[in-house]
């Protein structure tokens, strides 16, 4: 009889926190990548107003956006100096935006701290994206391998959704998802702040 009230409570306590998990996931979690990160940065951009209502829709804590610090690292070439390097260190500052896990694998980018966990990679991933990479057709430039780097940390994380305003950059998102059954949509910037508001 004890068992079976601890079991009960244990199942009540699981169902509380599953309630709980439930209304922070109607939190929508987005994933940067480099050409949203220069709109939050450069007001000359064409973005940066786009960009700006993302950041303000962060701090009221309607979404929570992400950047895979790899993917940045890389777009920067591997410099934690330099004006770029200081713009996403204050983007990471903003309430709502949260520095990604690092995916574990051995590159130039990949460094020693508490979001590099052993393990921490999509299986299969590298194979895909080389596959799909090898053959492309478009639309638009196939995307670069720093760009692997935010799609790879997206999926990582279970994110919701990857705005780029790279052509090249969605259509390997959609052929991921079409072609190798990775959960993974991607949206440009304005099409998200306009679909938004």
């Amino acid at each position: 009889m004890i068992g079976a009230a601890g079991e009960r409570s244990e199942r009540d306590a699981y169902r509380a926190s599953r309630s709980a998990d439930a209304a922070i996931e109607l939190l929508q979690r987005l994933t940067l990548d480099m050409t949203v990160l220069r709109d939050a940065a450069y007001q000359q951009r064409a973005g940066h107003d786009d960009a700006r209502v993302l950041l303000e829709c962060a701090e009221r804590g309607d979404v929570e956006l992400g950047v895979p610090p790899q993917g940045w690292l890389a777009d920067v070439r591997g410099q934690f100096s330099g004006e770029l390097a200081e713009c996403v260190r204050e983007l990471l500052a903003h309430p709502g935006v949260v520095e990604l896990p690092q995916v574990a694998r051995l590159s130039d980018v990949t460094f020693p701290g508490e979001n590099l966990l052993p393990g921490a990679y999509v299986d299969g991933f590298e194979e895909a994206w080389s596959g799909i990479a090898a053959h492309w057709n478009g639309p638009g430039q196939r995307p670069g391998d720093f760009d692997r780097w935010y799609v790879e940390a997206h999926l990582l994380d279970g994110r919701d959704l990857l705005l780029t305003d790279d052509v090249g950059l969605r259509t390997m998102c959609e052929r991921l998802r079409v072609e190798r059954g990775f959960a993974i949509r991607a949206e440009s910037l304005r099409d998200y702040v306009t679909r938004s508001s």
